[in-house]
């Protein structure tokens, strides 16, 4: 299997083209999972899809390194990020399952521009309200610190050991166990210590805004009955929901031809591909406006980490997620067919986020600037990611800054840095981007947008300006040493003068 990455941080993936080049779907696994969880899906996707499944830092063949600030969310989802930039794939379908769904709907809450829809699997880690948070973190870093003083021998009498499962076909099970027994202590404890729980951005579900299928095995006791309540929170034209019935908790692997002809018809749905004519039928698009992902009193832990049941009231609500889609000036997402599963002409060179490291006093408050609409992060059309990054030097997830710099100078403390371009046009996207580190020490990063609307977490955010203006964006950056860093960026459009 190839790895991507900086060393000592590098990812497993597989990339299993289609002979007519057809748009990529990105599968991402679950905890104490690897990419062989979608095994027996792969022949049934790859006759509609380019297929590439990724493995998780810790999982599979990836690295797995002691230090646990190696598999923070914002490390993780710029490894995804970069891995697609290293393909050339400027537009991905992303489907994740129990953890790997968490981070998938990370992705698509930062950077949109990179997601044509999201596919969710059985998910309540991604839902998990901050009650669940509280309740799942010691929990996570107890099991961390177990695993690291007595290695793994002792999950294997858990529900978490696919060995265990009577759900899993005789080929998944043995496949999912031979890599669960290679796992490595410190690459679980790792992903418990600081991916399971922190992965989780409840607060910012609301500003989703791309289509989203949810599949719910029905006989996944932990979160099927959930699953009513965890989909009225999107508007209904943003979502749509398959059940399977005789499924459960690995619904992919349960029911493998109904999970994916649900993703194939998903897909066409939207517009990522062809739709198939059929007499006196239209082609129904899903408008990206915005939802809200909220699940109220998510029970089990094991719901949002496990991977296997041993019977029908056993089984583990494990998380997927997909990616928003771009929402620019219209409301009214257009289709996708035109933009999904572009190929760059090959890997974007390397750049450094936050070239210029000088922290700055920002801007004077935003001056009347027009109304704008906002976007969660999302890198533009000519996409750059950092794709070799030291391994000692902690950086954000967030997209990178629009204009590469051949020469950086990495600073020594705090920093926090906001960039982007400094002219722009008329019903353009306006994309800044947000870096602050060390990522370890960052709590918090707050970015006010011409509009004056905050945004708080975040990488980033794409505007489009309604009429000329100088539009005015601030950064705030708090670090657990109470430091508090600012920074601010304006953008003249129309030719109008920032003073």
């Amino acid at each position: 299997m190839p790895l991507f990455g900086a060393p000592g941080e590098r990812i497993g993936y597989e990339l299993y083209p289609h002979p007519d080049g057809a748009p990529p779907l990105l599968l991402i696994h679950g905890f104490t999972a690897s990419k062989v969880s979608f095994e027996v899906n792969l022949n049934g996707l790859r006759e509609h899809f380019t297929v590439i499944t990724a493995e998780l830092l810790g999982h599979g063949d990836s690295d797995a390194p002691a230090d646990p600030v190696f598999y923070r969310p914002e490390r993780a989802v710029r490894r995804i990020l970069q891995l697609l930039d290293h393909l050339g794939y400027q537009r991905v379908l992303l489907c994740g399952h129990s953890l790997g769904g968490a981070l998938a709907l990370r992705i698509a809450l930062e950077a949109q521009e990179w997601i044509a829809g999201l596919v969710v699997i059985n998910s309540s880690s991604a839902a998990g309200d901050p009650e669940w948070r509280d309740t799942a973190h010691p929990r996570m870093l107890e099991m961390g610190a177990r695993l690291r003083e007595e290695g793994t021998e002792f999950m294997k009498t858990t529900r978490l050991y696919p060995a265990h499962s009577k759900r899993l076909d005789p080929l998944s099970r043995e496949l999912l166990t031979r890599d669960f027994d290679r796992l490595k202590p410190e690459g679980l404890a790792g992903t418990a210590e600081s991916l399971v729980v922190d992965v989780n951005v409840w607060e910012r579900h609301p500003i989703l805004a791309v289509p989203m299928l949810l599949v719910v095995g029905e006989r996944d006791a932990d979160f099927a009955p959930n699953a009513d309540a965890f989909m009225e929170r999107f508007p209904p034209d943003l979502t749509r929901v398959v059940r399977l019935p005789h499924a459960g908790h690995a619904a992919n692997i349960e029911q493998p031809r109904e999970f994916e002809q649900a993703v194939v018809d998903f897909a066409r749905e939207i517009a990522y591909l062809p739709l198939l004519a059929k007499p006196g039928d239209s082609n129904r698009m899903l408008t990206a406006l915005g939802g809200s992902l909220v699940v109220a009193g998510i029970g089990l832990l094991a719901a949002a980490i496990m991977f296997t049941g041993g019977d029908d009231k056993k089984d583990n609500g494990q998380v997927l997620a997909a990616a928003p889609e771009t929402t620019q000036a219209a409301p009214t997402q257009t289709s996708l067919a035109g933009v999904a599963g572009t190929r760059a002409t090959g890997p974007a060179q390397a750049v450094t986020p936050g070239a210029n490291t000088t922290v700055t006093t920002p801007v004077a408050s935003a001056t009347s600037a027009p109304a704008a609409t906002a976007t969660p992060p999302a890198p533009t059309a000519t996409k750059a990611i950092a794709t070799q990054v030291p391994a000692n030097v902690p950086e954000p997830t967030a997209t990178p800054t629009a204009a590469a710099t051949p020469v950086a100078t990495t600073p020594s403390g705090p920093f926090a840095n906001l960039s982007g371009p400094s002219t722009g046009d008329v019903g353009k996207p306006i994309t800044v981007y947000a870096v602050a580190g060390p990522i370890a020490n960052v709590l918090r990063t707050d970015l006010t947008l011409p509009s004056g609307q905050t945004l708080t977490h975040t990488n980033g955010a794409t505007v489009v300006p309604a009429q000329a203006g100088c539009y005015i964006f601030v950064m705030k950056t708090t670090f657990s040493d109470g430091k508090v860093l600012t920074d601010g960026h304006s953008v003249s459009v129309g030719g109008v003068a920032c003073n």
